[in-house]
């Protein structure tokens, strides 16, 4: 079956310069790409519809949704995909797809549906295997897209804005922590938060990109397996908001969930000013990263006018603990 779609697609490209892709039984046209880093592309896809995918009313993609809310009103979808070069990739993208699956929640962006193939190989491309991730449209942007635009336009969020945006990753990681065993997303980052603007309402905010969410409690009982995680941590974990205890894993220790409420903290930051509280140090002479993040030295830049209350910082600060005893899940 794999290799049937594969040749669609390839039939597809030919006829269509590249414009139309199956994932399963639904065809979609590439409208435009939005984005992409790695080996994966995420395009702006709209669904072509037939007579036979749009009889029995909803039809289409539409008839696997569970949730109806999913449905594309225009039928068009953001679709990531993945070239995958080799065995171990095929298994990442493999368990991103079995974690995404998992969750629930509307402040966690859903896997709506999703396709692998195998391509055939050729002088010009080195890949095996192309996957193919369905998920609805954000057309706003991220966190960061948003924090880019305001920064150059001096802007910041009001507080009650602050305070809903985070509220809704809260509730998002929440859902996360509470399945058993508990996962944790260990990549939370204003790139990785879709923000959708309502009129008269604070904005939507959705967490997404579940490619290094894993099971979230880890015993440590070595130094090979301290620096094993570490060096996971180095490839999936985004350095400024990356937990101390993933930059300096003690040999004897015990990782859980905290680690996404460090980076949270930092999001709650960033949300706030437009950047991780630690990203100072890549700017300054002789300035280490790792050093700020481990012993928590946050600066605080010039803010709105009037500013963020004093409370807020506090909060931040108490998200900010190096020691992950002292981060409590309350906060969640």
């Amino acid at each position: 079956m794999g290799c049937s779609f594969s040749g669609l697609n390839a039939l597809y490209d030919a006829v269509n310069g590249g414009g139309d892709v199956w994932i399963n039984d639904n065809r979609f046209r590439i409208v435009r790409q939005l984005g992409e880093g790695g080996f994966a592309y995420v395009f702006l896809v709209k669904e072509v519809l037939t007579d036979s995918t749009s009889s029995g009313g909803g039809g289409g993609v539409a008839k696997k949704f569970k949730d109806p809310s999913h449905v594309s009103d225009d039928g068009t979808y953001a679709m990531k995909k993945v070239l995958i070069q080799n065995t171990e990739q095929l298994e990442l993208v493999r368990e991103e797809i079995r974690v995404s699956s998992l969750f629930s929640h509307p402040n966690l962006l859903p896997l709506l549906d999703h396709a692998i193939i195998a391509v055939k190989g050729s002088p010009e491309q080195s890949w095996k295997h192309e996957a193919y991730l369905l998920f609805p449209v954000h057309l706003d942007g991220t966190l960061l897209d948003n924090a880019k635009v305001m920064k150059a336009k001096k802007e910041f969020f009001s507080t009650s804005d602050v305070l809903q945006i985070f509220r809704q990753l809260c509730a998002g990681l929440k859902h996360m922590h509470s399945l058993e065993p508990p996962y944790a997303h260990n990549d939370v980052k204003p790139g990785n938060v879709l923000l959708t603007h309502r009129k008269g309402q604070p904005p939507l905010a959705i967490l997404m990109d579940f490619g290094s969410a894993r099971s979230a409690r880890k015993q440590i009982r070595s130094r090979s397996e301290a620096l094993q995680l570490q060096e996971w941590a180095a490839e999936h974990c985004s350095a400024p908001f990356r937990a101390p205890e993933l930059w300096d894993c003690p040999s004897h220790s015990d990782i859980d969930e905290r680690t996404d409420i460090w980076s949270l903290g930092c999001t709650l930051f960033a949300i706030m000013y437009g950047v991780s509280p630690f990203e100072y140090a890549l700017g300054e002479s002789g300035g280490s990263l790792q050093l700020a993040i481990v012993n928590a030295q946050i600066k605080w830049p010039a803010g709105p006018n009037p500013p963020y209350p004093e409370a807020l910082h506090q909060f931040v600060t108490w998200m900010l603990q190096p020691q992950s005893t002292y981060r409590h899940e309350k906060c969640v």
